[in-house]
């Protein structure tokens, strides 16, 4: 059965991360959520060198321009931190 998918998430610009940056915004407000996004297909172009952690678990080195992706295959995203003030990025997503 094919996952029906609520939305999407995204970069408006590129935009700069600061120390320990959460890419995956909180819900808002106004919907009264229990919990936080569960993002299903992912992707980020980082245009600087970084390091990430996915899912308050595992860190990750990326090159310049390196990125990552993933799809609804893999394990769902709940936290993508980058850990460098300054880098340059942007991201799509669906949750």
């Amino acid at each position: 059965m094919a996952r029906q998918g609520l939305g999407y998430l995204g970069s408006k610009n590129v935009e700069t991360s600061t120390v320990m940056h959460e890419v995956i915004p909180s819900p808002p407000i106004e919907k009264k959520w229990t919990h936080g996004y569960s993002v299903y297909k992912f992707n980020i172009m980082n245009f600087d060198a970084c390091h990430i952690i996915i899912n308050n678990e595992t860190e990750i080195y990326l090159q310049a321009g390196q990125g990552f992706k993933m799809n609804e295959i893999d394990r769902p995203l709940t936290s993508f931190i980058i850990k460098e003030q300054d880098i340059r990025f942007q991201f799509i997503a669906a949750y």
